[in-house]
């Protein structure tokens, strides 16, 4: 196999990767969210379903929490790099690198006639350092759906 190959690989793999770490079960949460009202609570609750589950590297429920639309986005290029690379264990074997995190707003609104909810907070790594997180939701058929994630150092 030629290095441009392999590199392409690798890169495909990266770019997955950091796809599946921005988008989205071991330590339990230390952090107490900060979110008042039942519709906002309600919202934080699977917040806190989509995090644990990246954090325990459950990403089979991540992308089972993720709104139709974003799993369309999603599958092509997992295709492509399953195509290329044994991606369940490069992501295994990578482990998530979430400690905790907290919510400290929500907002619900309407947009197009759909209901959508928004959760930011901050995230802690294992390596120590801390970030922001900001959730982005649909509501669909009674549950709220991961439209996007971000996770940020």
């Amino acid at each position: 196999m030629n290095t441009n190959k392999i590199w392409m690989r690798l890169l495909m793999a990266s770019v997955l990767l950091a796809l599946l770490f921005t988008t989205a079960c071991g330590m339990e949460i230390a952090m107490v969210n900060a979110i008042e009202g039942p519709a906002e609570q309600a919202l934080a609750e699977q917040g806190d379903a989509y995090m644990n589950c990246l954090k325990e590297g459950d990403f089979q429920a991540v992308y089972e929490m993720m709104s139709l639309e974003s799993q369309r986005v999603l599958d092509k290029p997992l295709r492509i790099a399953r195509s290329v690379v044994d991606l369940d264990s490069i992501i295994k074997s990578a482990g998530s690198p979430i400690v905790a995190w907290k919510f400290d707003g929500a907002r619900i609104f309407t947009k197009n006639e759909v209901i959508r909810g928004t959760l930011n907070g901050r995230v802690e790594y294992v390596d120590g350092t801390s970030g922001k997180v900001h959730l982005e939701f649909e509501e669909q058929d009674g549950t709220w759906k991961v439209r996007s994630s971000s996770l940020e150092q």
